[in-house]
């Protein structure tokens, strides 16, 4: 696994983070996402993947446990470690891709595998996060992610064509509520 250093927080700078995330409520990612924009973004993501060996998966956090708070871990940290536990890593090709969304922070991670991050520009995730990030503001999460995916998906049948009709589904399309 990664390492990666703990933030230098400055003790009211991480008291601000304690509360933020203590603060943040568990049915606010209902208001970014209904059951429906869910089901939407599962059936997206299974449709893409019967174009390329790639696997997609989605997360979204309120806040961070407590032990992450308490270390000072940061936000890439976190989604690497649910790009590890959801397996989207566990691929063939070293090609899985994880959108993680931490609310508490505002953060959006993408987390990509070996292969993915070698072949696709660091230009193209950065306009990814963007488009996430605006989706965000204009309160239309669930296009934004369905427009990320529709793109990720091109990028990647681009460079993993699905050669078998019955490859395996490692990962749950559906996104994953942590």
């Amino acid at each position: 696994m990664k390492h990666f250093s703990p933030l230098n927080l400055t003790f009211f700078e991480h008291t601000n983070r304690l509360f933020r995330h203590w603060f943040t409520p568990s049915w606010r990612l209902k208001k970014l996402l209904s059951s429906h924009d869910l089901e939407t973004i599962a059936q997206l993501i299974e449709a893409s993947e019967t174009h390329h060996t790639a696997e997609i998966a989605v997360a979204l956090e309120t806040r961070l446990p407590w032990s992450y708070l308490r270390r000072q871990a940061c936000s890439r940290e976190r989604a690497w470690s649910i790009f590890s536990k959801m397996q989207v890593w566990d691929t063939s090709d070293n090609n899985g891709v994880l959108l993680y969304f931490l609310l508490a922070e505002r953060r959006i991670e993408i987390v990509a595998d070996r292969a993915c991050a070698q072949i696709i520009d660091e230009a193209q995730w950065n306009a990814w996060l963007h488009i996430l990030y605006l989706a965000i503001q204009e309160k239309n999460l669930a296009n934004g992610i369905q427009t990320v995916i529709s793109e990720l998906s091109a990028q990647l049948t681009l460079y993993f064509p699905q050669t078998e009709q019955n490859q395996k589904n490692l990962v749950s399309n559906r996104p994953h509520i942590i």
